[in-house]
């Protein structure tokens, strides 16, 4: 838009990939990209679409974060699908900006944005990226969690097509054991071609939102992503990092009895991404107030719009 904060220079037109090929092959410069993943971990990330990373958070700033995560109160209390759920973390604990925008979460956001996505492609700038949500969730036993689905556009309020890929870093913040559920299972290589009828599946119109409602709107689609689905055992501060556009559902617990099991999730994008969704904005008064967001590029967004803040990685 005309009078730009952020209007970045290119060196060519950037042209949006097709639905199902929004992951491109890597180039060397992609493989290669300072940060705390290994050259392993970065092309697993290209092939599959998403990469389990043992301790990715840990020391000092983990522990604080497991001292404060069973204080944090819930947006929307009652929900069938999880005991716990809050946006803006930060908000309630400082610790969470933290993790959100200095952590080896942000620096894995960043090494797996390609430089291309991120800024002036004829000088090479690297900008950081912007924090499009972040999400505080506790699956208690009992809780359904929310079935296979890609983020609508609340949990991913931006354009479809646009500068990419779209990071999601999930950690635990509790631990998770092997079958006993609480955790996040997701389907490698469902961000593809072969999966967009399922994508269409959750987003049909309507007046209530159907991402969680897989199961029963595509009995078929449910059955070939819970063929392919992987859901591990982890410990605190290991990290599921996946795109945009793969799958992932909640694993409800096979019992009904235990404790609940704290993650924190948050979803890195360029700033030149353009909003589109809706957002729930704090007034003066402290109300929140329902916007809907629309061409936007982030990094012209005021606070009328929503607080998207600055990923600041410290450097060797």
């Amino acid at each position: 838009p005309i009078g730009s904060r952020c209007r970045v220079k290119m060196g060519a037109v950037m042209h949006p990939p097709p639905p199902g090929m929004e992951l491109h092959n890597p180039t060397e410069e992609d493989l290669s990209q300072d940060g705390p993943l290994t050259r392993q971990q970065v092309e697993e990330f290209y092939d599959r679409g998403v990469v389990l990373v043992r301790g990715l958070l840990h020391g000092d700033m983990l522990e604080q974060v497991v001292k404060v995560r069973d204080s944090l109160a819930t947006m929307m209390p009652g929900t069938e699908t999880y005991g716990t759920i809050a946006t803006e973390a930060w908000s309630q604990h400082g610790i969470f900006e933290d993790v959100a925008l200095r952590s080896p979460l942000a620096a894995a956001a960043e090494q797996l944005t390609p430089a291309s996505a991120r800024g002036d492609m004829t000088c090479r700038s690297v900008k950081p990226l912007r924090v499009l949500r972040d999400s505080f969730f506790s699956l208690a036993p009992g809780k359904k969690g929310c079935g296979w689905h890609v983020d609508d556009a609340f949990f991913w309020p931006t354009k479809v097509e646009g500068p990419g890929p779209g990071v999601n870093v999930w950690v635990a913040l509790d631990a998770v054991e092997d079958g006993a559920g609480g955790g996040l299972a997701y389907a490698p290589g469902s961000h593809r071609l072969g999966f967009l009828p399922a994508r269409a599946v959750i987003r049909q119109p309507g007046a209530v939102p159907q991402t969680c409602e897989m199961e029963s709107l595509s009995p078929e689609c449910h059955s070939a992503l819970e063929a392919i689905k992987e859901c591990p055992a982890m410990q605190p501060g290991d990290a599921i990092i996946h795109t945009r556009f793969l799958f992932h559902r909640g694993d409800p617990f096979i019992s009904p009895h235990g404790k609940p099991i704290a993650r924190y999730s948050v979803r890195y994008v360029p700033d030149t991404c353009e909003l589109e969704g809706v957002n729930f904005v704090t007034t003066t008064d402290g109300e929140k107030k329902r916007v809907m967001l629309s061409g936007i590029p982030i990094c012209d967004a005021g606070l009328e719009h929503g607080h998207f803040p600055a990923t600041d990685v410290m450097r060797a």
